[in-house]
């Protein structure tokens, strides 16, 4: 019932479409609609609305179809039509329709969407293979062809009802079975010219059978030569393969002892560094030492002060000329008071002296490595309880070791501590700039991005390649550059900006790498 009315429908449409009031743009119009309602996009239940776009210089045209998107929906769903602008960059577009004046672009369209879900409308497109669905004039009526074959390759589903509107299709069967005719003539003919000719190779076998031995022969030392050229290719490509690995391996084993002389230098660097901290220990220690030993001659000299006191009291009882020696007892625990505020005041400025030494590194005046690795462990904590980012730039002095051989290692004091004082200078109050070993230095950047933090390490190493040092070369640095994230830890952290660093070594000093 439903398809009878359908057809009805078509046919009074049909009516309305030929008769001589309707103009030729009402019938375009009318005809895209019909035919994007008879087709089924992919996923059709998500679509929110669908999208005509019309690449036309025909403004009657271009007018009609927004009128038809204003007053009729599509499927219960709103229709958008959008008016071509080569300018543009469109997407999610349901159908393209293309007038006759616009055929120059319709390749490039049609190979622009050939990945969507798109349905291509052409009018009066020459070239079959490309088309979806064709209008065509005649005289003075509009009818349309369909491939069917280019609107299935589009994952499109085509309704039975369009062919009722009156499109035509290639008749591929039929094709095909006038092809089958025209083929069984030719095997008829070829079959009694097969016959004409067995009878003349029945004269011909004789020599065909010798020439045929001599063919064996041949293609028997053809086979063999082919096995021992196979052999040599096989063996020219290992030898190849080989000489190929040979390179890799060579450029491999470069790379290692880069690798080696590079860590062999950090080592060297980190010998230098540990006995001076050694050192630094001893000392304190021995300070320690001494205060501690003052302390106890103190508490001792207390102790006897103490039972000389216990004594006076005892004779002041028998004695009144002894009140004259209480006076001056008196005044000598007042002395002794202050002996032992002096000494516990003095005590409170060792122990901090003793933390500050702790922390800061004696050479560079900078924060060291011990504290430094506390301070990146709490800003960790800040990012794990208030996702803070921060960042770390591990900076190091290009070819250091050639500063102390060529000027001793009191220059190369003097640099260390230049540098610093660069750091201190041109790094915010937050940040945090610590003597890492030897020639190497970490700056913790709280509150920073990557970007923040790249920008700082490329302003530091313009600074100190400015800066004069007195020396004939210029001093430069490299810096390796790793930002914080959920996925790191404290030593993989330093890990990252350990390999930027090697990165901007082997890319030749005097650069800022990032992991």
């Amino acid at each position: 019932m439903k398809l009878f009315i359908y057809i009805i429908s078509i046919f009074l449409l049909f009516t309305n479409l030929h008769s001589k009031d309707m103009k030729e743009e009402q019938i375009k119009v009318v005809y895209t609609y019909n035919f994007m309602k008879n087709i089924t996009w992919q996923n059709e239940t998500k679509i929110d609305k669908y999208r005509l776009l019309v690449v036309s210089k025909n403004k009657t045209l271009e007018n009609m179809f927004l009128m038809l998107a204003a007053r009729k929906q599509l499927k219960n769903k709103n229709l958008e039509v959008l008016i071509y602008d080569e300018k543009e960059e469109y997407k999610n577009i349901h159908a393209i329709y293309i007038d006759e004046n616009f055929l120059e672009i319709y390749e490039k369209l049609f190979f622009k969407y050939e990945k969507e879900n798109t349905l291509f409308i052409s009018d009066n497109f020459k070239d079959k293979k490309q088309v979806m669905i064709n209008l065509l004039k005649e005289e003075t009526k509009v009818t349309f062809e369909i491939n069917k074959a280019n609107i299935l390759n589009r994952s499109l589903e085509i309704s039975s009802n369009l062919i009722l509107l009156g499109g035509t299709e290639i008749d591929v069967a039929k094709l095909y079975k006038s092809s089958q005719d025209a083929l069984k003539e030719q095997k008829e003919t070829i079959n009694s010219l097969n016959q004409k000719i067995e009878n003349k190779n029945l004269e011909l076998i004789n020599k065909v059978k010798a020439i045929n031995e001599q063919k064996s022969i041949i293609n028997t030392q053809t086979k063999n030569i082919k096995n021992y050229e196979q052999k040599l290719s096989t063996q020219e490509e290992l030898l190849q393969k080989q000489t190929k690995l040979l390179e890799e391996q060579k450029i491999q084993l470069e790379e290692i002892y880069k690798n080696i002389e590079f860590q062999k230098e950090k080592l060297s660097n980190a010998v230098l560094d540990v006995n001076e901290k050694e050192k630094i220990v001893e000392s304190l220690i021995n300070l320690q030492k001494e205060k501690q030993q003052e302390f106890e001659e103190t508490k001792k000299d207390l102790e006897f002060l103490n039972l000389q006191i216990q004594e006076q009291k005892k004779n002041l009882l028998l004695k009144e000329n002894v009140i004259s020696n209480q006076k001056n007892i008196i005044t000598i625990m007042g002395l002794l008071s202050m002996i032992i505020i002096i000494l516990g005041l003095n005590g409170i400025r060792q122990n901090r002296l003793l933390k500050s030494l702790s922390q800061i590194d004696t050479l560079s005046g900078l924060y060291n490595r011990r504290f430094m690795n506390q301070r990146i462990e709490e800003e960790i904590s800040k990012y794990k309880r208030y996702e803070t980012p921060f960042s770390i730039l591990l900076v190091d002095v290009d070819f250091f070791k050639k500063i102390n051989d060529n000027y001793g290692h009191d220059k190369g004091d003097l640099v260390i501590k230049k540098i610093s004082t660069l750091m201190q200078q041109n790094t915010r109050d937050t940040d945090i700039n610590a003597r890492w070993g030897g020639e190497e230095f970490l700056i913790l950047v709280p509150n920073s991005n990557l970007e923040g933090a790249l920008t700082l390490a490329n302003n530091l190493k313009q600074i100190i390649e400015k800066t004069n040092f007195e020396t004939k070369e210029k001093i430069t640095v490299s810096i390796g550059v790793s930002t914080f994230n959920e996925n790191l830890n404290q030593e993989e952290l330093l890990k990252l900006a350990d390999n930027a660093l090697y990165k901007a070594k082997n890319n030749g000093r005097n650069k800022v790498e990032f992991a």
